[in-house]
């Protein structure tokens, strides 16, 4: 991934940990990598991702589950502790 692309998912990220949700379109993201679809490969980045976020930049004490949804031709991440306090 450019470095380019690396800053804008980092960015989409963020926005997810403050606003508790992100859009981006699907191509965009799959663009991002270089794959011609939005693959379990880029899921478990983008997670590794999130993980590294929340732990090592933000210095969170816990580490929020990352939901991913395909939707609409976009890729919809949620910050699980926003939106499912108990139970999803």
């Amino acid at each position: 991934m450019e470095k380019r692309y690396d800053n804008s998912l980092k960015d989409l990220l963020e926005k997810v940990a403050f606003e508790g949700h992100a859009a981006v379109a699907k191509w965009r993201v799959s663009r991002w990598y270089g794959q011609a679809t939005f693959s379990v490969s880029i899921r478990r980045d983008i997670r590794e991702r999130w993980t590294t976020l929340v732990k090592e930049d933000l210095e969170w004490d816990t580490n929020p589950a990352l939901r991913i949804a395909d939707a609409n031709g976009k890729i919809h991440l949620f910050n699980a502790s926003a939106f499912f306090k108990d139970k999803e």
